[in-house]
């Protein structure tokens, strides 16, 4: 294998395909080493890629283990590739070393190095916690907001006891508030802190790590002051002109261009304004200065002399004023950038406060730690922490990594390249680079295709030109709409979307493009007309056989998603014989406060914490009527009934006899707070309807409830603030339209896309670092764009807009292409034409592809097919894999009795000596005795602790004779056919309470509290407390027992 690869693999072109292919050669070219993927390391950027590459290296060796294996397309073509490279090996020398190679993977499943970059890092640092000062068993947080909230609110409480950032602050708002600005401390700090955690800001906070408070102070002041002079400069500068104009007799009109137009006009328009008039086009300007060369108006002739007398100093005076303002312009943007700049460095200690008190480390810090403290050591050191020395790495999506993630892959790039039977091989498609916001940056990959990486050794490049997944038609398009964007490109970019991008199409399928042009018109008329258009094209994708579920509409955010979502959702079609309205699904317009049944649950737990209140008892009843989980025939009439009723209960009982929904539990099982109100869930609910977000609901509330002591009232809370935004994950087999972000849908593929494209973009959105021309502390600001005007006049102005333009217009057109080259079968583009003059002609369009499709409408149509179609080729021809899961109708999920089957695992514990002082204080006892019923559960449980390697076999006859001992004193809290409750949540008068064991025998029941050390007064009162709190719930109690262990 060649030792430096790096792979260009276009949308569709069978990466994972081939990257499989590679890893499962390494493995199977020695037939002496069964054990060579433990000398692979394969990175990519989210957990599901990951999966699904070990998912395709276990499939494809099992289908190598076959029978038929001589038959396997794979497999041969793993043969033909030995054979280029001059390799002969038998087809059954590959079958019994796959047969080898998979058995030594599932006996050695750890040894499959298959993970994302943040996992691989995390490895990395928690083999270097010591080196790195950090906690042995640190916590990882992945989400990192929670904590720069804290970090931020901590820093504003500072205001008031540190005089020098109380002062800071209070400067701030003082000065925004003198310059009409509106001010939000609180979100002004926490938006730059969420900006500046990601690892692509390292750079820029290095190089302004000197400026401390002093250097704030001072920059500040003289930024401040320089601004008020220029503007007491330009004033009088305006002043000065105006009276140069009246001394010499002359008037505003007296010049060309008179009172609207005119060099005259320009000082008293300032004068007023206190801005000038400036021009978003260098012709404009020329042309404006041309005018002013002319002189005299019509009105001015006789006044010629006295005006060439003094019009080049005007024009030299409007050339400072203007030169005062850009200036100006600039310090202020540098003024507001200042705060937030020096105060990070504030937020980011507080946040290494909250981290080292937590024992935590956020995982956006993994990159810089690697990179402050690792960069310089050797890379067979850093191989030796990890704990493996890795002959061949795979990097997929490259195009997707950050700078400083690179960075600190270099060192291990080439000490493998230069390194004997090794190889290092990078896969990705820099076009599909659509998380530049993230930190990724697509030009590390493209200087390496283009050999201007330097390296140890020269990369071998490999394109992979055949699209194994869209139609004939669908590749050509793209072949055609992307090499038609070289004129809007630079050369590279032309190269890497042109001759680089074209593919050859391996399906036989022929596909459609369809295009419609909509009207220009307001957003809502937008979203309408496509609507109205997506309806039609949906009814003849039905007619060919097509199902809601073959198709997806790609959006660029979720205000799209839940516009159309909502407007389709409203219309019909003829679906399966019969006119239904569409169904849409998405992951973000599917929330869970959205589900009728869950509206009437909140509802109703309202009511149970706030009985008096009736109005959630009112909310509850409609939504339980509109649900269809009851029938009232007149809602006002019915409710006025139940509201008569003075006492809950009788309201309760009444409930009960004339809907059928009983709002009062009788079971004991269900006194927890996830049964209590899981009960309430199947109470409620509808059978086969609103399964989805149910059982996401259940999932959510599960969750919760592991935080020990959680009440009624504080699920309510956490409700209202966050639960019921939850996005749901719907089951696969849901037959409907699906509505996904475009970002959501790399990756995947489906056979039908509806595209909408609106005539706008977010080019001029700037947000970027400003490098400073002065040698102070201060190097550079994070800003926004500058007001297009100011370009024509300002060449680093100039450059800064017109440089982050042409980014954002590259992402936008790297997201484009994801779109276009999703669907197998069919594309549909929805696309907005552009605005008109008032003579009715195009303005330019503000997305390039509307000029493309113009070229293809030869017959000026609003909708049209790009390529000629024979009819027969738009039925369905692709056939959907079938889904292993199925959505089914929700039952309770309590059972009456608990099974000994369903055992869980204990965690295991830290280390040896902790496990160790567990069994010497009866810790595990204590587990194990929660999981059994009767005596003869014991040896099941021992044995699945053993066998997870939490006790030894010592162990476990020690803690079997303690267990049997404790069974032979009480045997009538284990015998067989009881109902037994083991560490079940009891949830009374708002209170959480776990006894260990609760056994019912002969309607009585007995509460087993068991306790490890000496018996105390505490315990006694614990348990005493458990026996009143069930009798208070009118429960027959037999006993409350304490056993020490």
């Amino acid at each position: 294998m060649k030792p430096y690869i790096a792979i260009n693999a276009s949308a569709g072109s069978g990466k994972t395909y081939t990257l499989v292919q590679r890893v499962l050669m390494i493995c199977l070219e020695n037939p002496y080493q069964k054990d060579a993927i433990r000398h692979i390391l394969a990175l990519t950027f989210t957990n599901k890629a990951a999966n699904e590459m070990k998912e395709r290296i276990l499939s494809w060796l099992k289908e190598f283990t076959q029978e038929n294996y001589a038959e396997n397309d794979k497999l041969l073509g793993i043969q033909q590739k030995f054979e280029e490279q001059g390799k002969k090996i038998t087809l059954d020398d590959l079958h019994q070393r796959s047969q080898k190679v998979l058995d030594y993977i599932l006996h050695n499943y750890s040894t499959l190095n298959i993970g994302t970059i943040d996992k691989f890092n995390a490895k990395l640092v928690r083999s270097f916690s010591y080196e790195l000062g950090l906690a042995q068993n640190f916590n990882l947080e992945i989400q990192p907001e929670p904590f720069l909230i804290e970090a931020v609110d901590q820093m504003l409480n500072k205001i008031g006891e540190d005089e020098q950032i109380s002062e800071a602050f209070l400067d701030y708002v003082n000065y925004s508030l003198d310059q009409n600005e509106r001010v939000n401390i609180n979100k002004t700090l926490l938006d730059s802190a969420k900006e500046f955690v990601n690892d692509k800001h390292y750079h820029w906070l290095e190089e302004n790590k000197d400026f401390d408070w002093k250097a704030y102070e001072n920059t500040k002041n003289n930024i401040r002051k320089e601004i008020k002079e220029l503007k007491e400069n330009s004033k009088k500068i305006a002043q000065d002109s105006l009276d140069l104009i009246k001394n010499n007799g002359l008037e505003i009109e007296d010049f060309a261009g008179g009172k609207t137009n005119g060099i005259g006009s320009f000082f008293k328009k300032f004068e007023e304004k206190q801005e000038p008039l400036l021009y978003e086009s260098e012709e404009k300007e020329i042309g404006t200065l041309e005018n002013f060369q002319k002189g005299a108006s019509g009105k001015g002739k006789n006044k010629e002399s006295e005006i060439f007398g003094i019009l080049e100093t005007l024009i030299e005076n409007r050339k400072k004023i203007i030169r005062n303002y850009i200036l100006g312009e600039k310090k202020e943007k540098i003024l507001r950038a200042l705060l937030p700049l020096k105060v990070n460095k504030e937020i980011q200690d507080q946040l290494q406060q909250i981290e080292d008190e937590n024992d935590l480390v956020l995982l956006s810090k993994f990159n810089v730690l690697i990179n402050e403290n690792l960069r310089n050591e050797p890379s067979a050191f850093i191989y030796e922490k990890v704990g493996t020395q890795f002959q061949h790495y795979f990097f997929d999506e490259f195009q997707d990594t950050s700078a400083l993630q690179w960075m600190n892959f270099l060192p291990l790039r080439d000490h493998n390249i230069a390194t004997e039977n090794s190889s290092f091989t990078l896969v990705g498609d820099p076009k599909q680079s659509i998380y530049r916001f993230r930190g990724g940056n697509a030009e590390i990959m493209l200087d390496i295709i283009n050999k201007k990486d330097f390296s140890p050794i020269e990369v071998e490049i490999e394109t992979l030109q055949q699209n194994f997944r869209s139609a004939k038609n669908i590749v050509k398009f793209n072949n055609e709409l992307y090499h038609f964007y070289g004129s809007y490109l630079n050369e590279e970019h032309a190269k890497l979307f042109g001759k680089d991008a074209e593919q050859s199409a391996f399906s036989g399928k022929e596909g459609r493009v369809k295009v419609h042009f909509l009207e220009n018109d307001l957003k809502e008329i937008y979203y309408q007309d496509c609507t109205e258009k997506m309806q039609q094209d949906l009814q003849e994708c039905i007619n060919n056989g097509f199902e809601f579920s073959d198709i997806t509409i790609l959006c660029r955010g979720n205000n799209d998603i839940f516009n159309f979502s909502k407007l389709l959702g409203n219309l019909k079609v003829n679906y399966k014989g019969e006119e239904t309205y569409i169904k849409t699904i998405s992951e973000k317009g599917l929330t869970l406060e959205l589900s009728g049944t869950l509206r009437a649950l909140i509802q109703f737990l309202y009511w149970e914490t706030f009985p008096k209140n009736r109005r959630f008892l009112v909310k509850m009843m409609y939504e339980l009527n509109k649900s269809g989980r009851i029938t009232m025939q007149d809602f006002s009439v019915e409710m006025k009934q139940i509201l008569d009723i003075e006492n809950k209960k009788d309201i309760e009982t009444f409930i009960k006899e004339k809907y059928g929904v009983a709002l009062k539990q009788e079971d004991f099982p269900h006194l927890n707070l996830y049964n209590f109100i899981e009960y309430y869930i199947h109470e409620f609910s509808v059978k086969d309807k609103e399964t989805d977000f149910l059982l996401n609901f259940l999932e959510l509330l599960y969750n919760y409830t592991q935080n020990a002591g959680a009440t009624l009232k504080d699920f309510l809370n956490f409700w209202e603030e966050e639960g019921k935004n939850t996005s749901i994950q719907a089951s696969e087999n849901i037959d409907a339209i699906q509505l996904m972000t475009i970002h959501k849908a790399k990756g995947l593929e489906f056979p039908i896309v509806f595209l909408p494209m609106e005539n706008a973009h977010k080019d001029s959105k700037i947000q970027d670092w400003f490098s400073l021309e002065e040698n102070t502390a201060l190097k550079s600001v994070n800003i926004g764009g500058f007001d297009k005007k100011l370009q024509t006049y300002d060449d680093q102005i100039s450059e800064f807009n017109e440089e982050n333009a042409y980014k954002n217009f590259i992402d936008r057109l790297c997201l484009q292409y994801v779109a276009t080259t999703r669907p197998v079968e069919q594309l549909f583009l929805y696309v907005q034409k552009p605005t008109t003059d008032k003579n009715g002609n195009e303005n330019p369009s503000n997305i390039e592809i509307y000029d493309f499709l113009k070229s293809k409408n030869v017959e000026n149509l609003d909708s049209f097919d790009v390529f000629k179609i024979d009819e027969n080729t738009l039925k369905k021809q692709s056939k959907k894999e079938e889904k292993q899961h199925i959505s089914q109708q929700i039952s309770s999920l309590t059972q009456k009795h608990e099974k000994s089957a369903n055992i869980t695992i204990a965690t295991p514990s830290k280390n040896y000596q902790e496990r160790n002082e567990k069994v010497r204080n009866g810790i595990f006892t204590h587990e194990i005795l929660a999981k059994i019923n009767t005596k003869n559960d014991v040896e099941k449980v021992l044995k699945s602790y053993l066998l997870e390697g939490l006790i030894t076999e010592t162990e476990k006859s020690e803690i079997a004779e303690r267990i049997f001992e404790i069974i032979e004193k009480h045997p009538k809290y284990f015998a067989e056919n009881q109902e037994i409750l083991s560490e079940r949540e009891l949830m009374i008068e708002g209170k959480t309470y776990r006894p260990d064991r609760m056994v019912k025998i002969n309607d009585a029941w007995f509460i087993i509290d068991f306790k490890t050390g000496n018996p105390s007064e505490k315990h006694q009162k614990q348990i005493d407390l458990y026996q009143k709190a069930m009798e208070n719930l009118g429960r027959k109690i037999g006993g409350a027992e304490l056993i020490y262990l």
